[in-house]
């Protein structure tokens, strides 16, 4: 694995958003869930329970639950984003550690989303750190692509000439950690204590695709500073 220095000069760091840059237990996800759920069991005239669970279903077999929407419903994904990003920013407290921190890393800064720009928009002012970031990467640039396909981050390498081997990803789901790591990306988890994420998103037993597992972003930033 390579050393704090390296690590420090990364030329590209891409950051995932949600439950990344802020943690889960602040109940923003937790309101776009719903909101999910909400939409499934509209646009497809069942029940909250059951739409729930196609939600679910969605989101396992196909990465999420937007691209499962498309390919079996038909949705189009900017209603479906207008819809279940409507929530209320104000639980994302501002992070002025995490500001600091990140003026100390040289390399570009990307935000890697599954959502849309406006979502990551929102939640980078609402966390004060939007003037670190170059460019944000959301499901829409990815073609409709979502992590973990491997077609999404092909696109991302290429739309801003990413060298993978001087490049960082750092993600809460690590199975969309796999295809950066086999593309030559180092990979970070943030494994929130206490968070139990499902099943099918943690490495097995004996897979190598994580290079390092955290607990929390600025701590782990900070030592690499100090």
């Amino acid at each position: 694995m390579k050393n704090s220095k390296s690590i420090r000069n990364s030329e590209f760091w891409l950051f995932d958003l949600d439950n990344t840059l802020y943690p889960a237990s602040n109940g923003l996800m937790a309101k776009v869930s719903s909101r999910m759920t909400k939409f499934v069991s509209k646009k497809l005239n069942m029940p909250k329970d059951e739409a729930l669970t196609e939600q679910k279903e969605l989101y396992r077999k196909y990465g999420t639950t937007l691209s499962g929407l498309m390919k079996e419903y038909k949705v189009d994904p900017y209603d479906f984003l207008d819809f279940v990003h409507q929530v209320d920013y104000s639980l994302v407290q501002p992070n002025p550690r995490l500001a600091e921190l990140l003026e100390h890393f040289p390399g570009k800064k990307l935000i890697y989303t599954n959502a849309s720009t406006n979502h990551a928009e929102q939640v980078l002012k609402r966390l004060q750190i939007t003037d670190h970031f170059h460019g944000i990467y959301d499901i829409a640039a990815a073609k409709w692509q979502p992590k973990p396909v491997k077609k999404s981050y092909q696109t991302l390498i290429e739309k801003y000439n990413i060298n993978p081997k001087s490049a960082i990803m750092i993600e809460d789901l690590a199975i969309n950690l796999q295809p950066a790591a086999l593309m030559g990306i180092t990979t970070v988890w943030i494994n929130h204590l206490g968070e139990v994420p499902p099943l099918w998103t943690t490495p097995s037993i004996g897979s190598d695709y994580v290079n390092y597992e955290i607990n929390n972003l600025n701590n782990w930033l900070n030592s690499l500073i100090f």
